[in-house]
């Protein structure tokens, strides 16, 4: 997940554009709800650009989330650009996370939109793959 900056290779302009993305995610989600992405690999994701807000519906989303491993649990807040997914193990979620980031979906107007994922916490209320519409929903 980490990119060792002390490496001797450079970024290209896509790398570069993915990682400002990813970083203005996870300060969005920390500035709208409180919640922190954490560095190290846990069963919960959050997906920015994979939400109701995005015009990205859950029937949409839940298949490309299960090609990487069983989603216990998907919560897509309403109005909201992102979405929260808890797989069944850590390795199928770093496995969500290799495999999903920075790819491509088609909304639900036939527009693309690129996946940003960030690891977060495992969530309490996060249960089952119900929606909900309660503030703090997910810890």
């Amino acid at each position: 997940m980490e990119i060792n900056c002390q490496s001797n290779f450079k970024l290209n302009k896509t790398e570069k554009k993915f990682l400002r993305k990813q970083a203005k995610a996870r300060h969005t989600l920390l500035r709208h709800e409180g919640i922190e992405a954490v560095s190290y690999g846990t069963q919960s994701l959050v997906v920015a650009n994979g939400g109701l807000g995005n015009g990205v519906s859950r029937k949409q989303l839940l298949p490309v989330l299960e090609r990487c491993g069983l989603v216990e649990a998907l919560l897509m807040p309403p109005n909201k650009p992102y979405s929260f997914v808890r797989y069944g193990t850590v390795e199928e979620s770093k496995n969500a996370y290799a495999s999903l980031n920075g790819k491509e979906v088609v909304d639900g107007l036939g527009q693309k939109v690129i996946l940003y994922l960030n690891f977060v916490e495992k969530g309490s209320n996060l249960t089952s793959r119900s929606h909900s519409s309660r503030r703090n929903y997910f810890f």
